[in-house]
């Protein structure tokens, strides 16, 4: 009679040597200094921003749109620009990075210098040129606001155009050299 073998078992290995630590040197007076006074600016301009409650710092600003809920049956308003091209016809201004380098929101933060001075629209007549040479160029920019409105919480389809102010362009975009 035979007797069944134990399993063979692999010889137990030793354990590999420890990697050494790298070498660490501590940071020098100067270079905490610099993280100090960075991380100081920092928190100043954080600090400013919320006191004087504004946007135009963001992200460092109070973000205040994000700040408080709407009523369910609010209605909401939003800027566009109308214009008239050189071709006699009236379009609404892409108010977008490819339309005329601007979005929506940094016009609408503006609305209270445009209405002081509408010839602020000029640059919106001069972006659309240098991104668009060959369509047709405004010649009189119409800034109006819509008042759209929601019940529960949902557009009922109407709206109201309220004319804020225009401009009848200066510059000659759309001539060619």
């Amino acid at each position: 009679m035979t007797v069944p073998s134990a399993p063979k078992t692999p010889p137990v290995q030793p354990n590999p040597p420890e990697p050494t630590p790298a070498a660490t040197l501590p940071l020098s007076t100067a270079s905490k200094s610099w993280r100090f006074a960075g991380a100081l600016v920092g928190l100043i301009l954080l600090s400013i921003g919320q006191v004087i409650s504004t946007n135009d710092w963001y992200p460092l600003g109070s973000l205040s749109q994000y700040s408080y809920g709407r009523p369910l049956n609010a209605p909401t308003k939003a800027i566009r620009i109308i214009a008239t091209t050189t071709e006699g016809e009236e379009m609404r201004v892409p108010l977008n990075p490819k339309g005329v380098g601007v979005g929506r929101a940094e016009i609408e933060g503006q609305v209270t210098e445009i209405l002081a001075d509408p010839s602020r629209l000029e640059g919106i007549a001069r972006a659309w040129h240098g991104l668009h040479p060959h369509r047709p160029q405004f010649v009189q920019l119409r800034m109006e606001r819509t008042i759209s409105y929601i019940e529960n919480g949902k557009p009922t389809g109407e709206y109201d155009v309220e004319f804020l102010t225009e401009w009848t362009v200066k510059g000659n975009y759309g001539e060619q050299p």
